[in-house]
């Protein structure tokens, strides 16, 4: 049992030691990336790159084992090799959780960032599905013969005489033939002349 023991202890030795070896090198990794010469930090972490880069960082913490029990009870009873500078407590513990709460923060941020992202695209897109003002445009004129109240077309003289009227009085307007004089012209004093009436 000494043996199994001692087996065991070494396992959870050897197990803190890959956990602090690996926060060291996650935290080198991101410091670099996020320190590009020419670019504001707060863009970069943000970016897609950065985004793939926090993601990858969760998915090897869980394939290296570190999410296994026995780990994170080991955390809380060992003391970090290389403690960040920030540290109270000296765990561990303590050194993981610094890492990864910030690795929590970062996902956060950039969740925020697509969901903000997302909102205002589909705000652009509401923009352009709305209805555009309707242009009233003027219809074309289409000159349509003559009509009478029923609606049938009227056929107009044009310049041929009026046959009907021809000789009678309509209104006060006498209606005779052209180059030709009348009794009734006469009548009236030649005062008229001769008129055509177009219907």
């Amino acid at each position: 049992s000494d043996i199994n023991m001692s087996c065991l202890e070494n396992s959870r030795n050897e197990e803190m030691e890959a956990l602090e070896v690996w926060i060291d090198e996650t935290e080198e990794q991101i410091y670099n990336r996020a320190n590009v010469a020419g670019r504001r930090r707060s863009s970069i972490i943000l970016s897609e790159e950065f985004v793939v880069l926090v993601e990858n960082i969760k998915k090897d913490y869980e394939m290296k084992g570190f999410l296994k029990r026995r780990v994170q009870e080991g955390m809380d009873k060992t003391k970090a090799v290389r403690p960040f500078i920030s540290a109270i407590f000296g765990t561990l513990r303590e050194k993981n959780n610094t890492i990864m709460n910030f690795v929590q923060t970062l996902e956060d941020k950039q969740k925020e960032k697509k969901e903000a992202e997302v909102i205002k695209a589909s705000e652009k897109e509401a923009e352009l599905v709305t209805e555009p003002k309707r242009v009233i445009e003027p219809k074309n004129v289409v000159n349509k013969p003559p009509e009478d109240l029923k609606g049938n077309p009227l056929k107009l003289s044009g310049e041929r005489s009026n046959i009907v009227a021809e000789g009678l009085f309509i209104g006060s307007i006498y209606v005779g033939r052209e180059g030709q004089n009348d009794k009734k012209e006469s009548t009236m004093g030649g005062k008229s002349d001769s008129w055509r009436v177009k219907l």
